[in-house]
């Protein structure tokens, strides 16, 4: 291991998750990407952009983005089928090189590694980053050496451009304020290349929240309209399905719920 210290959808896919059909989701949408202004500012912003602020989160525990992805990688291989099916590739052939943001401890990490891909995973908590390695460690030796552990602001790290063949975010952009999604876009585009397929899993509040609850994060009110319409350029696949993800930070309603998407996109 390493260490390291918008906007039409040109093509809409129906996408079969856990052997359903859900159908396409046709979005269109003109003009640029919604402007929303920074939920946070000042010094609140700047705290809340510190890796000092990300690994208190992750010492008490209070990491709501990591609600996206299950405790074991076996979802995310049933539903990553489903994908590579719709958008008729296969991003996890051996040699191909997969891309992390904002990993945690992801078990989806030593998983790529067994599967003989190059793993090139960024987070900046070293709390995260510790039980990221145990998790590693438990792996042969051969597949540790394929990862990568850039640990750095993913918005200032050096990464490898136009390389990699399969993104994996489950809770990363809703992890960040929305008004610097544009930022998280870009980094995207610098890793991806064209056929770079990425398997997005985002949440958003269903009703029963307040408009200022919307605001509230992370994880972020993300809505699968506002991830598509990011991915300028990128063919996409969706589906939508209400979760149990009631949480006391953000709930003001007993009915208030969260709502799971995952998405299955394909840069141009």
């Amino acid at each position: 291991m390493v260490r390291h210290s918008f906007m039409n959808i040109n093509k809409v896919f129906p996408v079969v998750f856990g052997g359903s059909l859900v159908g396409a989701v046709a979005m269109s949408y003109g003009g640029g990407h919604e402007e929303r202004a920074r939920v946070f500012d000042g010094p609140e912003l700047e705290r809340r952009l510190s890796i000092g602020w990300w690994d208190e989160k992750w010492s008490l525990g209070q990491t709501s983005w990591k609600r996206c992805e299950a405790a074991t990688v076996l979802p995310f291989a049933a539903n990553l089928a489903s994908v590579q099916q719709t958008l008729k590739t296969n991003p996890l052939k051996e040699n191909n090189h997969a891309f992390v943001p904002l990993c945690g401890d992801s078990k989806v990490v030593p998983y790529l590694a067994m599967k003989g891909m190059k793993v090139t995973c960024v987070e900046g908590s070293p709390i995260a980053l510790n039980r990221l390695r145990s998790e590693i460690a438990k792996i042969p030796e051969e597949a540790q050496k394929r990862i990568t552990i850039i640990e750095d602001d993913l918005f200032k790290a050096e990464l490898p451009a136009e390389s990699v063949d399969f993104i994996y975010d489950t809770g990363s952009l809703v992890a960040i304020d929305p008004a610097m999604h544009k930022d998280y876009f870009k980094v995207i585009q610098k890793v991806s290349k064209p056929g770079t397929v990425c398997y997005l899993e985002g949440i958003f509040r269903s009703p029963g929240f307040s408009e200022d609850n919307l605001n509230v994060g992370p994880p972020f009110h993300v809505t699968s309209e506002m991830a598509s319409a990011l991915y300028q350029g990128w063919s996409l696949g969706v589906e939508q399905g209400t979760v149990a993800m009631l949480d006391s930070t953000f709930k003001n309603s007993p009915d208030a719920s969260h709502a799971l998407y995952r998405m299955g996109l394909k840069r141009e």
